[in-house]
This record gives structure tokens, sequence and C-alpha cells, in this order.
């Protein structure tokens, strides 16, 4: 029990590290880029491919279909499963793309934008991309082999994002955005068929997909819904309001999307296949998923606070006045973008046991509180519509945290105390970061340096009230990172 104890938590340390090198050095190098386009396009035509960006999203989970979370969940899984979803995934990509292709032009006509046809056209090959890497992926992620992720996704946005910009130079204007999302995803689909030396099988049995349809089916549902009303907001703005006001908003929400995110996605892509070998261990359970929220709430609530705290002076830095408008939408969607990690753990808990029948039933529930949100918001404006994200965040985590109580006796109240001290430290971080322009005078480049100075500061004398467990958990983290313990022992 033992050996398996310490396999299983060295196979999760080093799955964390490659999988935080693979999103933040895909995210990262993605983030520069898109800050280079943000000053070399206008805001319209960011809004234009945000417009677009909510019906892609959609099909990519209807591609899925929930399958890939079914293999990384099932115990014993066959060349013949995997070739099986392969095939299932591919014609379903297919068939999608086919019918982004007949509706673009209603999708024009909805946002009464003409140059969305052509758009919308084109971005639907990136669906058949989809589906060829749908399986290789996920065999990658149950394996826990993210070391190999990193090494087909950072090539992929780094060769697609420089001719993202080079376009863009030469006035391509929002092609320049359709070519970059075309390019990365074919290089990643060659890269992972590369990468994992997976090929299918000529087999297709319908049986293997009956089996995990029930699981995948309703993950699939789930996410659909997920999907679709995280990209909601979008749908209304640009229905609502123009593309100049859907690409400040996107603009907001990726900025805020881009540690939020990934911190949730490195833990969570390792706790699901973690929690899924021991999803007959409550006990176990509980203890890891203390850890997860405590590290994973730290790091996101000190983010989101510096990240309020700077947004001003980094807007105008990075992208410009032309971007500033943004600045509020980007501080109240910090507030929401903190609890989201908490969410995601606990239903990544539903996942991992196989309960995705509550998994469904949860996310039915949160989307009617959107929907009521935005009936009562929309009229009034974006930021009212913020507010009301909050209040239906702060709902949504009472009803997440329910069927957690019941299954390993982790309630919401022991959760809130367990992230209590992580919660002050990130005010501490806000009061600090946001002071510095109202004591001395500096111009915004040195206004922003003072600001995450200050806030890391903040950030770093919190961690040593932590408790000795955490820390040595921080510890054994970054012992396998390159000069990890030299960094760790002046931190803590």
């Amino acid at each position: 029990m033992e050996s398996e104890e310490k396999s299983l938590r060295d196979k999760a340390t080093s799955g964390l590290i490659w999988s935080a090198f693979e999103r933040f050095g895909q995210q990262g190098c993605a983030f520069v880029i898109q800050i280079i386009l943000a000053r070399l396009l206008a805001p319209e035509e960011f809004g234009l491919i945000a417009m677009v960006a909510v019906f892609i999203a959609i099909s990519n989970v209807l591609i899925d279909a929930g399958f890939g979370r079914a293999i990384i969940q099932r115990k014993n899984l066959t060349d013949i499963d995997a070739s099986s979803v392969f095939y299932f995934n591919l014609i379903i990509s297919v068939l999608l793309a086919a019918l982004l292709c007949y509706w673009a032009p209603y999708i024009s006509a909805f946002y009464d934008a003409v140059e969305l046809t052509e758009i919308v056209r084109y971005l639907s090959v990136g669906l058949v991309f989809s589906g060829l890497g749908a399986v290789h992926k996920a065999k990658l992620s149950r394996e826990m082999k993210f070391k190999r992720l990193f090494v087909v996704s950072f090539p992929a946005t780094v060769i697609a994002g420089v001719l993202g910009v080079i376009l863009a130079i030469n006035g391509a204007g929002v092609w320049a955005l359709v070519a970059q999302s075309l390019l990365m995803k074919l290089v990643m689909v060659v890269a992972l068929w590369l990468m994992t030396g997976w090929r299918p099988l000529w087999a297709f049995d319908i049986n293997c997909i009956k089996e995990m349809f029930p699981y995948g089916s309703r993950l699939a549902l789930s996410g659909l819904l997920d999907t679709t009303f995280s990209n909601i907001y979008v749908l209304v703005i640009g229905k609502a309001f123009t593309p100049l006001e859907v690409g400040l908003f996107q603009r907001a929400r990726s900025f805020q999307q881009l540690p939020v995110q990934n911190l949730q996605a490195i833990l969570g892509r390792v706790t699901f296949p973690l929690f899924s070998k021991i999803q007959d261990d409550p006990v176990r359970m509980k203890s890891g998923m203390r850890k997860a929220i405590q590290i994973l709430s730290l790091f996101v609530f000190c983010g989101m606070a510096l990240l309020a705290g700077i947004a001003e002076p980094m807007v105008i830095t990075f992208i410009g006045d032309k971007w500033l408008p943004c600045v509020p939408y980007l501080q109240a969607l910090c507030v929401v973008g903190a609890m989201y990690p908490i969410h995601a753990m606990n239903l990544n808990l539903l996942a991992s046991v196989g309960r995705s029948d509550l998994f469904l039933r949860l996310e039915v529930i949160k989307k009617l509180l959107i929907i009521i949100n935005i009936l009562i918001t929309f009229r009034i404006g974006i930021q009212a519509m913020i507010y009301g994200m909050m209040v239906t965040s702060i709902l949504s985590l009472l009803i997440n945290t329910h069927y957690t109580k019941r299954l390993i006796d982790y309630s919401l109240f022991e959760q809130v105390k367990d992230v209590f001290r992580n919660i002050l430290i990130a005010a501490a971080v806000l009061m600090i970061a946001s002071m510095p322009s109202f004591l001395i005078h500096l111009n915004e480049l040195g206004d922003l340096f003072l600001r995450v100075g200050l806030g890391a500061l903040v950030f770093v004398l919190g961690i040593r009230f932590l408790e000795e467990s955490l820390k040595s958990e921080m510890r054994v983290i970054c012992g396998r990172i390159p000069y990890g313990n030299v960094i760790i022992s002046l931190v803590i």
C-alpha cells in the first residue's frame, strides 16, 4: 500500500509540474502573441472572432461527446475502445463542420455582420483537426504524460502565433486571427500523432461506444451547458451591443482567464486521473482534495487580487489606451474568477467517482441561475451583467459543495475554513497593489512594476503563515523543478 501511495504521489507531482509547463508554456506564449496582435488589430476585429468562438467551442464539446474523459476514467482501456471512439469523434467532427458551413449565413444574420459568413466557414475546418487528435490527447492525459503534451502544444502555439503576427503586420486584419487558429490546430494534430505513436485499428465496436455513452454523454451534456453558458455573455453582448463592446469584454475576460483556467486545468488534469484511481477510497480522496483546494486557492485568490490591482497600468502598458474601457470589466471579473477553481474541483470529484448524473444535474440548475441573471441585467449594461455573475457564482458554490459533503464528507464550511487564510492574504495583496498610483507619480510602466513587486512581496510573506503540511507539499513540487529548491528556500 505504501509503495502504491508513493507511486501515485510521484506520478501526481511529476504530472503537476509538466502540466504546468504545458499549460503556462502554451498559454504564456499565446498571451504574448495576443498582446502583440492586440496592438496591431482593432478591438472590433477581436470582437468578430469572439462572436464566432462560441459556436466553435460548442462544436468541440459535441465532437468529444464526453468520450475523452470516459477514456481517462475507464479502468481497463483496450485499443478497440480507443479506436471506436476515434472514428466516432471523426464522423461527428465532419458532420459539425458541414453544418457550420451551412449555418454560416444565419449566424451572420443573427449578429447583423456580413463578414462573419466566411469567417465561420474557414474556422469550421479546424473542427476536423480537433476530431483527429481528441483520442491521442486523452490517452496522453490518461497516462499522465504531460511532458509530451508540452512538446506538442508549445511549438504549435509559437508557429501559429508567428504566422498571425506576420499577417497582421501586412494588413490581413481579422484573417490573421483565423489563420492563426487553423494552423495551430493543424500543427497540434500532426504532433499528437507523431508523439503518441498510437494509430487507430481498422475496427469499430458499437458496444464500446454504448458502454461509455451513459457516462460520456452526461459529461458531454454538462460540458455543452457549461461551454454554452460560459460563452452566452459574448452571445448576448454581440447581439445587444457592438463588436467593439464584445472585443473589450472578451479582452478583459482573456486577461482574467489566463491565470485562473490554467491553474485549475493543471490541477484538474492531474487530480482527475489520480482521483479516478482512488475513487473507492473516500478518505484518501478527501485528503487529496483538501490539499488541492488549499494550494490552488492560494495562487488563484492572490493572482486575481494582484490582477485587479494592476489592471489599469497593465492594460495601458501592454495593449494601449484604446483598450482602457475594458479595465472595469477586468476588475469585476477577477472576483468571479477567484471562485471558479473551487467550483471546478468539486465538480471534478463527481466526474472522478463516475457520478456524471449528479454532475449534469448540478450544471442544469446552475445554468438556470445564469439565465435569470442575464434576463435581469442585460438591459442595464455589461457591468451589471458581471455583478450578476458574482451573485450566481456564490449561489453555484453552495450547490456544488452539497454532493461533495455527501460523497467524501467535505462540506462548504470546511472548504471555506481551509481557504480563509488565503482570502486574507489575497485581500492584503489587493490593498497593497492598488496603492502606488495614489502615493507617488510614476509613468505606467514604473507604476506597473512597483505594484507587481509590492503585491508579490505580500504574497511571499503570506506563504510563511501557511500550515507546515502545505509548505511540505510545495517543497516536494518545487523540488522537481530546476532550481526549485533554491526558489522555495527563499520564499518559505
